[in-house]
């Protein structure tokens, strides 16, 4: 009587560790297009996001800047008379020029309503007017924008221009629309400021004031950047009314 006799071959270590180095392979390949498709999923997340903020800063900005002004008086007749000048004052470690971002303030400037004075063949009541304060700061690559009423939430080192001219006739204080507002990974920063060569109304000067920040991704492996710019049409201004100050000023805690 025959009988089959079937045998197996035996596994050896050999091939064992063969099929595991191989399948360890196929895991680790696995394993790179998952970190490779999640990092450009969050990259990509993050610049839709951060250009999103930045628009969104940069608008806020440039409204604040047009509506950046010298204190003025109604005089009887109507006319508006400036009483004092109220420049538009930038760091020099970013004027003209793009720069990395330091712990420093930027750019302070203030906004007034005119003050209206009482006229009694009118009837008309004294009214004050009313001033705000606007800085730019920078502390571990994160942009700060605020809007103030009170003197004494601005800065320590806020340039004394900035300030109400009379705090009788332009009050401190009104806190109404105050905000703050930031922005992260910004990586550096530039202001240029330059004349108006056409403006609507050639009795009043303006100045065109851009703002450039490039944003840096600060953990992607490669080096991811986006670059967003705003400039805005600042009325009533010249070049000199755009002041400067050394780099390394106002000094961020």
């Amino acid at each position: 009587m025959l009988k089959n006799t079937s045998r197996r071959r035996a596994i050896t270590l050999v091939e064992i560790l063969i099929a595991t180095s191989v399948f360890s392979l196929f895991m680790v390949s696995v394993f790179g297009v998952f970190e490779y498709t999640r990092s450009g999923f969050e990259t990509g997340s993050w610049r839709v996001q951060r250009q999103k903020n930045a628009q969104t800063f940069l608008l806020r900005l440039k409204d604040l800047l047009e509506r950046s002004n010298h204190p003025y008086q109604v005089a009887p007749n109507g006319a508006t008379v400036r009483v004092s000048t109220s420049p538009v004052v930038v760091n020099d470690a970013w004027f003209n020029k793009v720069a990395p971002t330091t712990n420093n303030g930027i750019m302070y400037f203030s906004i007034t309503s005119p003050y209206v004075p009482r006229q009694d063949e009118l009837g008309q009541p004294e009214r004050p007017g009313v001033w705000k304060g606007v800085g730019l700061d920078c502390k571990n690559k994160t942009l700060k924008l605020y809007l103030t009423g009170v003197w004494d939430q601005m800065p320590p080192h806020t340039p004394a221009e900035i300030g109400s001219p009379n705090p009788a006739r332009f009050e401190f204080g009104k806190t109404d629309g105050d905000f703050i507002m930031s922005l992260p990974d910004v990586a550096a920063a530039g202001v240029f400021v330059s004349a108006a060569t056409q403006t609507t109304d050639i009795k009043r000067p303006t100045v065109f004031l851009t703002v450039e920040l490039l944003l840096e991704h600060p953990k992607s492996r490669q080096k991811v950047q986006i670059t967003e710019t705003m400039t805005a049409s600042i009325v009533d201004r010249e070049l000199v009314d755009v002041e400067t100050r050394s780099a390394g000023s106002f000094p961020i805690p």
